[in-house]
């Protein structure tokens, strides 16, 4: 900690620490001593670069979703045909799952489930993130439909929101049984309604 040098660093520092426990104990939950026994930082550090908890909650949900993006949503970058790139979405849920759990969870849904009825900045950050989530599903299957890869009656808005409650679900249960069949299950059956419709 002693070899940062300017406010961005120490900020960032912060946020890093900050970003898994939060994640673990919930953004209501996690209070500003649990974040004080990981930084080694002055409560009236933290309050200088964040000003209250919820701000710093709100950076460390970026921070989570963030990291979501860079494991999850480039996995299918690289692939051509609509419903590759749609299977390997969902297997990236399978190979990232061991990390997701170190972690205390998929960031996506332990904040979407804590933030429900309690900090409405957590929740509408979750739901746009979901939107956008959705959005790029949908996109996919679009320009599948386009290239003539995938069905063309093939319900793009229906298929996203089942993709996504079916991976967060089995990601959820698998870590509260401690069992990892139930994503194992979850992504088998979504490359399944995948190949149902491949042209």
């Amino acid at each position: 900690m002693s070899s940062m040098k300017n406010p961005e660093e120490t900020r960032n520092y912060i946020i890093e620490a900050a970003a898994p426990i939060f994640n673990k104990h919930g953004y209501i939950g996690t209070s500003l001593s649990d974040v004080l026994e990981q930084t080694s930082l002055t409560k009236g550090a933290i309050y200088h670069h964040f000003g209250n908890k919820d701000k710093l909650a709100l950076a460390a949900l970026e921070y989570n979703l963030r990291f979501v993006s860079e494991h999850i949503f480039n996995e299918f970058k690289d692939k051509v045909h609509s419903c590759d790139k749609l299977t390997a979405f969902a297997e990236s849920f399978r190979k990232n799952y061991q990390l997701m759990k170190q972690m205390g969870g998929c960031p996506v849904v332990n904040a979407a489930v804590d933030s429900d009825d309690g900090n409405e900045l957590i929740k509408k950050r979750v739901s746009r993130f979901v939107k956008t989530w959705r959005k790029t599903v949908i996109e996919i299957i679009e320009q599948g439909r386009i290239k003539n890869e995938i069905r063309s009656d093939f319900n793009s808005d229906n298929f996203s929101m089942n993709f996504i409650s079916i991976l967060e679900g089995s990601v959820a249960m698998s870590k509260v049984s401690d069992d990892k069949k139930f994503i194992d299950s979850a992504v088998d059956l979504v490359k399944s309604l995948v190949e149902d419709v491949r042209v």
